[in-house]
């Protein structure tokens, strides 16, 4: 019958800054991108809109062309997704970064097809599964520059290690697992996940519980935390015509 989605957001401030994602939730395409601009803020936008300017024709047309090669070991949509993104990194880097560096972006980027739960990014948010009766299952994450630079007693502000658009190329990360409607997944931007976090259960794994962990544990620091969570999606009900005072099939 196929998934579909519920997302909600939050940032919190701190005393450090760390920018606000743009966010794209197509509950149509069920399609998620969370894009953190680094720099111009302009340029998340640009990279949603080049990424959904080859998925969304992809998707529609199973013969359109890609200058880069498909891979054989990933699904059709996890193929549809990566070559949306190394476009988007391509135009980027000419765009804005190719004299000198003006902006990137950190992305994340889901497909639900069927049962296929197709996740991307490059950089953060770091990704951790909930699913009823298990312990958070960490999908993926980063070492940002930030933990990679501090000494072990105090956080250095945001930096990113990862980013769409410096370069030509681009170290993207893509895996796929078998969804099940009522999974959650917990999307963060921290460069110091606490531990208390994961010993949330799941009545717990709430923005407002995840957001007073984290702050507690760090309170000069600012983060961002989504959730997704999964849903039996609902056919649509067949159109009817009436004949007589009986309802037929149109």
């Amino acid at each position: 019958m196929g998934l579909n989605f519920n997302f909600e957001n939050r940032s919190y401030s701190g005393k450090t800054f760390r920018p606000r994602p743009e966010i794209h939730a197509d509950t149509e395409a069920n399609l998620l991108l969370v894009a953190t601009p680094w720099g111009q803020r302009s340029s998340a936008r640009k990279a949603i809109d080049h990424i959904l300017e080859y998925y969304v024709l992809a998707k529609s047309d199973r013969e359109v062309t890609s200058p880069f090669e498909r891979l054989t070991c990933l699904s059709t949509a996890a193929n549809n997704l990566r070559t949306a993104t190394l476009l988007a990194n391509e135009r980027l880097y000419r765009e804005d970064n190719r004299t000198e560096y003006r902006s990137g972006v950190e992305l994340f980027g889901a497909s639900f097809v069927d049962d296929e739960f197709v996740w991307l990014q490059v950089g953060q948010p770091q990704i951790l599964l909930s699913r009823a009766g298990e312990r958070l299952m960490p999908l993926g994450g980063y070492v940002d520059l930030s933990f990679d630079l501090s000494d072990g007693k105090e956080l250095l502000p945001a930096l990113p290690n990862q980013l769409l658009g410096l370069d030509s190329t681009v170290n993207l990360t893509i895996n796929s697992f078998r969804a099940r409607p009522d999974d959650r997944i917990l999307l963060m931007s921290h460069s110091a996940p606490p531990p208390a976090l994961y010993g949330l259960g799941r009545a717990d794994l709430t923005l407002e519980k995840i957001s007073r962990v984290m702050a507690k544990d760090h309170p000069n620091l600012a983060f961002w935390v989504g959730l997704l969570d999964l849903v039996q999606a609902v056919p649509a009900r067949p159109e009817v015509t009436t004949s007589g005072g009986i309802e037929t099939p149109a």
